[in-house]
C-alpha cells in the first residue's frame, strides 16, 4: 500500500502547489474515503492514520475550514488521473 500512496503523493505534487503537509493529509484523506466508502468526517477520522480519532477529526475539520481550495486545479488533477482509452 505504501507504493500506491507514494504514487498518489507524486500526482498531487505535480498538480497542487501546496505545502507538503497539506498534500500528505489530502493523500491520507483520499485513501480513507476510498477504504470507508463514506464521507462522514467522524468515520474517516478512525482510519485516517494511527493517531487518536479526536485528533484526526479536528485535523479534518481544520483543513476544510481554514484552507481555501482552488477547484479549477482540482478539476485539472481529476482529469489528469482519469485513464484515457484509445478509440
Amino acid at each position: 500500500m505504501e507504493d500506491k500512496n507514494t504514487t498518489i503523493d507524486l500526482q498531487l505534487q505535480n498538480y497542487l502547489p501546496w505545502h507538503k503537509a497539506r498534500l500528505k493529509f489530502l493523500n491520507l484523506f483520499i485513501v480513507s474515503l476510498i477504504r470507508n466508502r463514506n464521507i462522514s468526517y467522524s468515520k474517516n477520522a478512525v482510519t485516517l492514520n494511527n493517531r487518536e480519532t479526536c485528533t484526526n477529526l479536528r485535523r479534518i475539520q481544520r483543513f476544510f475550514t481554514e484552507f481555501s481550495i482552488d477547484f479549477d486545479i482540482i478539476a485539472q488533477l481529476l482529469l489528469a488521473l482519469i485513464p484515457i482509452k484509445a478509440p
